[in-house]
C-alpha cells in the first residue's frame, strides 16, 4: 500500500441522512430489515475507526448505513432478508445468483444519484466498496475453478475511506455468519485473517494508507467487536464444573 492518508473532504452537516426518520431510510428497513440491520451495525463499527483516524465521522456512518441501499429492489436474494426456509436462489444457476447479488451496487448508485444533495464523494465510496472481490458461495457452487467470473465489476477501493467500508462490511458479515452457527471464536483472528485476505487479493493495492493506519483499524475494530459479539456465558457448562469441583 501507498504510504500517506487521503482523508474525505465532505464537510456539510449530513445529520438529516442518519436519522431513521429519512423517507428513504424508512423504505429501506422495511423492504430490506435485515440489510438495514446490517448497515446500521457497520455504521457503529465506523465510528470508533473514523475517530481512531480523525477522519470525517458522519460522512463514514453515511457511506456505511447507505451503502446496501440498492438491494431494497430485490430483497429476497440476500439472505439477511430471507425467511429461516426461504431460498430465493434455489433455482437459480449460480451465474444468475452471481448477477443478481452483485447488481445491488449499481443499484445503490442509482438509487443516491437521484437523491437530491447527496454527497457524490460518499456515492463514489460506496461504488467502490465491494472492488472485485469473489462472491465466494457461487463461485464455490458453480464448481468452475475459475473466480474472476464471479467477481464484482466495481473498481476497487481508492480511498482510506471506502476500504474501511469494505474490510468492515466483510468482518461483520463473516462474525454474524459465524455466530448463527455456533462456530464464532476468536475475534482478532477474524480480523486478521480478512485483511490479509484482502490485502493478499489486491483489494487494497490503490488505497492510500499508512501501516500505522492499518493497525488502528484492527484496534478499534477488536474493541467494537469484541463488545458486539461478547461470549454469552454457558451456565450450564458453570453447574457442571461446579459440580465437579464439588465432588
Amino acid at each position: 500500500m501507498v504510504e500517506e492518508k487521503d482523508a474525505i473532504e465532505v464537510k456539510e452537516d449530513l445529520s438529516e441522512l442518519l436519522e431513521s426518520t429519512h423517507p428513504l431510510l424508512q423504505k429501506f428497513r422495511e423492504a430490506c430489515p435485515g440489510t438495514f440491520k446490517h448497515s446500521q451495525t457497520l455504521a457503529n463499527m465506523v465510528e470508533n475507526i473514523a475517530i481512531a483516524l480523525e477522519l470525517d465521522v458522519q460522512a463514514m456512518k453515511v457511506a456505511a448505513l447507505w451503502h446496501d441501499i440498492g438491494k431494497m429492489i430485490n430483497p429476497k436474494y440476500f439472505t439477511e432478508n430471507q425467511l429461516e426456509d426461504e431460498d430465493t436462489h434455489k433455482d437459480l444457476s449460480p451465474r444468475m445468483s452471481y448477477q443478481m447479488i452483485t447488481r445491488h451496487v449499481s443499484d445503490s448508485v442509482m438509487i443516491l444519484i437521484g437523491e437530491e444533495n447527496f454527497p457524490r464523494r460518499i456515492i463514489e465510496i460506496i461504488a467502490t466498496h465491494p472492488g472485485t472481490t469473489v462472491v465466494k458461495y457461487f463461485f464455490v457452487k458453480s464448481g468452475t475453478g475459475i473466480d474472476d467470473i464471479y467477481r464484482y465489476k466495481t473498481p476497487k477501493p481508492k480511498c482510506i475511506e471506502s476500504a474501511i467500508l469494505m474490510i468492515t462490511d466483510h468482518i461483520e458479515a463473516t462474525t454474524r455468519s459465524l455466530q448463527q452457527a455456533g462456530k464464532l471464536e476468536s475475534i482478532t483472528e477474524i480480523i486478521d485473517s480478512i485483511i490479509n485476505d484482502l490485502l493478499d487479493d489486491g483489494q487494497l493495492d490503490e488505497v492510500v494508507m499508512k501501516l500505522g493506519d492499518l493497525k488502528r483499524i484492527k484496534i478499534a475494530l477488536a474493541k467494537e467487536m469484541e463488545g458486539t459479539y461478547q461470549k454469552r456465558v454457558d451456565y450450564d457448562e458453570a453447574k457442571k464444573e461446579k459440580a465437579e469441583v464439588e465432588e
